[in-house]
């Protein structure tokens, strides 16, 4: 698997970060990815919480089994 080098001048901000959450370090850099890799839509029927990767347009909602097209934020 593929594990990328982080830069040198982000390490201390990870560090302290990680410090003050009481967390390990590859947690909080997981942590940070995912935010801004997924997101939380709903579902305009149901209103059920949709993770998706940030750039969907549609998606499908598992609770009431619709298609869902997200709108872009203003």
């Amino acid at each position: 698997m593929y594990s990328p080098k982080i830069k040198e001048n982000l390490i201390p901000v990870l560090y302290k970060r990680a410090k003050e959450e009481g967390k390990p370090m590859t947690e909080v850099v997981n942590e940070i990815l995912e935010d801004y890799l997924y997101t939380i839509k709903h579902c305009q029927t149901c209103n059920a919480e949709i993770e998706t990767e940030a750039e969907n347009k549609t998606g499908y909602c598992e609770y009431c089994e619709s298609e869902v097209f997200f709108q872009e934020a203003v």
